[in-house]
């Protein structure tokens, strides 16, 4: 294809929304250019090759036979332009062109572009310290080791579906499993009925997580004011994932992960943050995807104004609930009550009218369930400390340039309550 003849759409990501998306646009009629790092479609689920209970209409699926039949499928639809083992070096947007640079060295133009990276593992700092010689673990790395791993003592941070399940996996395979969490357990019913009814499994929910690791090639030691020095032989993370977020920096040169249909530009499966993070609901976002970019190929950027707020801020007021907080005596034998006011700044949003739109904005379940994890992870010293972690945390929210936050001690003393507030961002 000549340079000068751009494709429909660049698709950065050839995970399972990337591929949904691909083969939708295609069979529209469009010319898709995929561009995935990984040297094969689907690279992510290949590690998944033990059976799923969740895929409707596939029972003890494996993952990994699901991607290769999803990029099987790609691989032989016309219209597709699959290139892997190479990613995006830069992206440039004018004149209702994208012009992307290959790391390869080639240059090619779309006239939208479509970003399905997916998810990375979270790694807080204090987790991952340097030189982990191979005892600390992320999501990943601990799905692809799990069944190798000499029977020890391991350690997983995380109360989600993955932690649960992974406990579960761990102890039938004759590990000493501790599952520490520092909120209730929050994965499936099923999962953390079986993982109660195991004695032998040691949970700690509803527990700061540890202040300091240290990994050494003989295993990792755990440091905490609940349970003091403790040695495991490996350390597993599990406290979710964030958008992986290379391509959208090249494109938006930020990492707010907002669409900007303007230039189209698109979102689609777990970078997009709209759906539960699974292949299923990756594919239905990857055709939703393809629906709007068709849209847009249909009309091209749209010039005329659009109705849009000045600025939209969503408010939590009121929020009380124990926080472990302060630097007296009195203070450190308990929670006291708190109360928590926030505000957060999305900046100009369009004006939607439909219950169809909750998808495409910032849930505030999501907001209050982070004040609260904030606040009771672990013992907070200064009241200014805990505004500061507030702050940082909520603005790194999807779409967030601003955030004004407040939180008073309710009983400090008998007369009056003590409050501290910060703002950060845009207003």
């Amino acid at each position: 294809m000549p340079p000068s003849t751009p494709f429909d759409t660049a698709i950065l990501g050839g995970g399972p929304a990337g591929c949904s998306a691909a083969s939708w646009l295609a069979q529209l009629g469009h010319r898709v250019l995929m561009v995935e790092r990984q040297p094969r479609l689907c690279a992510s689920l290949e590690p998944l090759r033990f059976a799923q209970g969740w895929l409707l209409g596939e029972p003890a699926q494996a993952l990994s036979a699901l991607g290769q039949r999803y990029a099987d499928h790609i691989t032989a639809q016309p219209g597709i332009d699959a290139r892997t083992g190479c990613s995006a070096a830069s992206l440039d947007w004018h004149q209702g062109i994208w012009q992307l640079r290959l790391d390869e060295g080639e240059t090619v133009q779309a006239r939208s572009l479509l970003v399905a990276t997916g998810l990375r593992p979270r790694h807080p700092a204090p987790f991952f310290p340097a030189g982990t010689h191979g005892r600390v673990l992320d999501a990943i790395t601990l799905t692809a080791r799990r069944d190798t791993l000499p029977p020890g003592r391991i350690l997983l941070l995380g109360g989600g579906d993955n932690a649960v399940e992974n406990a579960l996996h761990l102890r039938a395979r004759g590990h000493q499993v501790t599952i520490w969490s520092r909120s209730e357990w929050i994965g499936q019913a099923q999962f953390i009925r079986a993982m109660e009814q195991d004695a032998a499994i040691a949970r700690r929910p509803a527990t700061a997580l540890p202040r300091g690791v240290e990994a050494t090639a003989e295993g990792v030691q755990v440091e905490s004011p609940q349970f003091g020095i403790e040695h495991f032989d490996h350390l597993a993370v599990l406290l979710g994932y964030e958008p992986e977020p290379s391509a959208w920096e090249l494109a938006a040169g930020e990492r707010r992960f907002v669409e900007d249909e303007a230039r189209g530009l698109f979102l689609a499966g777990d970078a997009s943050q709209r759906h539960h993070p699974c292949v299923q609901t990756a594919l239905g976002d990857g055709a939703d995807a393809a629906k709007r970019i068709q849209a847009f190929l249909a009309t091209g950027p749209r010039h005329a104004p659009e109705l849009r707020n000045e600025q939209q801020v969503i408010h939590i007021s009121g929020l009380r609930f124990g926080a472990k907080l302060g630097i007296l005596d009195f203070e450190r034998e308990g929670p006291q009550p708190i109360q928590v006011d926030a505000a957060i700044n999305l900046g100009p949003q369009a004006l939607v009218s439909r219950d169809s739109d909750i998808g495409h904005v910032l849930d505030y379940r999501r907001i209050r369930q982070i004040i609260i994890d904030e606040c009771t992870a672990e013992h907070t010293d200064l009241l200014e400390a805990l505004v500061a972690k507030l702050g940082k945390r909520l603005m790194k929210l999807p779409g967030v340039i601003g955030v004004r936050v407040k939180v008073h001690k309710l009983e400090i003393f008998p007369d009056c309550e003590v409050a501290i507030s910060a703002e950060v961002g845009a207003w």
